[in-house]
């Protein structure tokens, strides 16, 4: 065979590889593709960034989730709490708005950011779920998700979807099978019984509030604390993730 001939045997070896590294290593569907920005809590413990406001991050579990929040009287990290209230300032020039008093003994759920962003938005007006991603780990070890997603179909009325994940260490999912009734507007019950296949690892939450000065607020709340939130208003949009965290990062757009 001359030197042309192994040449022309090697381009052809090389694009047929290619081919089916595309074709089969392609195929497998990272966690973080769907749903959006949901990271795998069996290979990563930070949350992904999401820029749409309607799309905020959820994050992934705390392996002790502590259901009552901050110590009672006074903010379990201190260092939390002074980067929120820098955070809380800088929101205030951000948005040109007045805020609420925010203190040390104040827990960080729903409750104080909204009379931390009331008084120049008024009372709420309405509220919406977006989406919830309930992590449980059954008895055999393994991590699933149950994520239902609200939306509207092309009559505008609201649809409620649930899709079922076996989360596995290499970041790759498997969704298990459900039928067209259990998948499509499911009872609860049935979302129920999903949930009771294990323990309760986390549950994220994400919601749309709408308040009295045509403002709307994006939140993501974990195990009852604020995780992540984006609010717009006289023309830029704050938003802040990992608030429940050491780690909160705030921007101004």
């Amino acid at each position: 065979m001359n030197k042309k001939n192994i040449i022309i045997l090697a381009v052809i070896v090389a694009v047929l590889l290619v081919i089916s590294y595309c074709y089969f290593g392609g195929s497998k569907q990272k966690v973080q593709d769907f749903p959006p920005d949901l990271p795998n809590p069996a290979v990563s413990t930070t949350p992904t960034p999401s820029a749409n406001l309607n799309e905020a991050p959820a994050p992934s579990p705390s392996q002790t989730p502590d259901a009552n929040g901050f110590l009672p009287t006074k903010m379990e990290d201190p260092h939390r709490f002074e980067a929120l209230q820098k955070n809380f300032k800088d929101m205030s020039v951000c948005l040109n708005m007045k805020l609420g008093p925010f203190t040390q003994s104040d827990d960080m759920n729903f409750e104080t950011l909204n009379t931390i962003i009331a008084p120049d938005l008024g009372d709420i007006v309405t509220t919406s779920d977006d989406w919830s991603a309930t992590d449980i780990k059954t008895n055999s070890g393994e991590i699933r998700r149950i994520f239902v997603q609200n939306s509207a179909n092309s009559n505008t009325e609201s649809v409620r979807t649930v899709k079922y994940y076996v989360l596995q260490a290499n970041g790759t999912q498997k969704e298990l099978p459900l039928t067209k009734e259990q998948s499509v507007n499911p009872s609860d019950s049935l979302i129920s019984s999903l949930e009771g296949d294990g323990q309760l690892v986390t549950k994220s939450v994400a919601k749309k509030v709408f308040y009295q000065n045509g403002d709307d607020l994006s939140v993501v709340e974990r195990n009852g604390k604020i995780y992540s939130f984006g609010l717009a208003h006289d023309g830029k949009t704050f938003k802040c993730q990992g608030v429940d965290s050491g780690s909160v990062s705030c921007s101004c757009q």
